[in-house]
This record gives structure tokens, sequence and C-alpha cells, in this order.
């Protein structure tokens, strides 16, 4: 098994009655994977991999936050292939949708109402990517909607100026990351 579905794997939620100091989902550690030399596998790897990644990114000019996120929604997806596929087209649709939201927003001269109106029209895309396999990691689109618009707010550009070049920032940034998060998955399950 991939090592991103042993840190995937979740609990049944207790309920008030159930929960103690004792009950595995509420203990400080959890003893088992911490046993798991798989998760220290991955974070030796991914430990590793963040030194010239950070490095890279911080001296190209590209942002470094999204591709956190990217990478996060990569193991949040899933594992393997599938999941690097369905957190890049799902963040990618984010992106898209934030980009379009500013420039009609713009378009439209601004003003609360307006933004309010379009991330709603946004939201509702977004939220129908449950039913659409390649984006039906649907906290994706949200992770890169929120991207975008942080990415915008702190101006950050790649080879274009203004909400263009912001688009390309976010996206190479999310887009490298899915691959990044893929990678040391892969090589973390090698080194387990």
């Amino acid at each position: 098994m991939p090592v991103s579905g042993r840190l995937q794997r979740t609990r049944e939620p207790q309920t008030a009655k159930t929960v103690t100091a004792e009950t595995p989902g509420m203990r400080l550690l959890d003893r088992d994977r911490l046993a798991d030399r798989g998760v220290w596998a991955l974070a030796a790897v991914f430990g590793v991999a963040s030194v010239p990644w950070t490095y890279a990114f911080v001296v190209s000019g590209v942002p470094l936050w999204p591709s956190f996120i990217a990478s996060a929604a990569y193991y949040a997806a899933g594992e393997g292939r599938d999941a690097y596929l369905r957190a890049t087209a799902s963040t990618g649709a984010g992106i898209a949708y934030a980009a379009g939201t500013l420039a009609v927003v713009d378009a439209l001269g601004g003003g609360s109402l307006v933004l309010a109106a379009i991330v709603g029209v946004a939201m509702f895309l977004a939220s129908l990517h449950a039913v659409v396999p390649p984006l039906s990691f649907t906290p994706g689109g949200f992770f890169g909607y929120a991207t975008m618009f942080s990415v915008h707010a702190a101006g950050a550009t790649v080879a274009l100026p203004g909400l263009l070049g912001e688009t390309v920032a976010a996206a190479l940034s999310m887009g490298l990351d899915a691959a990044i998060g893929l990678a040391t998955d892969r090589l973390g399950a090698l080194a387990a």
C-alpha cells in the first residue's frame, strides 16, 4: 500500500459517550502510526524534498505557498496517478473560477455586491465537481479558488503582468507541486 494510503486512513467518528482519554482517536499520539516505517519514510522524503523545492520556488519568483496547498490536495485526494490527476484538475478549475471571478468583477466595475454574486456562482460550480470524475476531489476546487485569491492579493506574477501573470503563478505553483506530492509519495513508499 502506498504511504499516502497509510496516512489517509481514518477511524470512524466517536460519539460523545464513547470518547475517553484512551479512545484511539483522542490520544495525543497514535502509537500504531508512530511505529509505522512508512510514516517516517514519507516524513524524511518530504522534509528533504522541501529544501530544494523551496529554494527553487523562492529564487525563481514562483509563489511558494500554493505549492504546499497543492501537495496537501494531492495527499487528500487519495494516492497515485488518480490522486494526482484529480488534485491537479480540481485545483486548476478552482484557479480558473477565481481568475474568472476577478476578471468579471473588474469588468463590472467592482463592488462588494458584484463580488459576492460572482463568488456565489463560482462556488455553485465548484460544488458540482463531485459529478465530474476528473474534478471529483471537490475540496480541490475550493483550494484552487482560495489560492488564486491569495496570489492576486499578493500581486505575485510569473512571466506576464496583471491577472494573467497571477493566474500563471498560481497554476504553475500548484501544478508543479501536485507532481512533487506524487513523487514524494512514491519515494516514501520505496524508502519504507
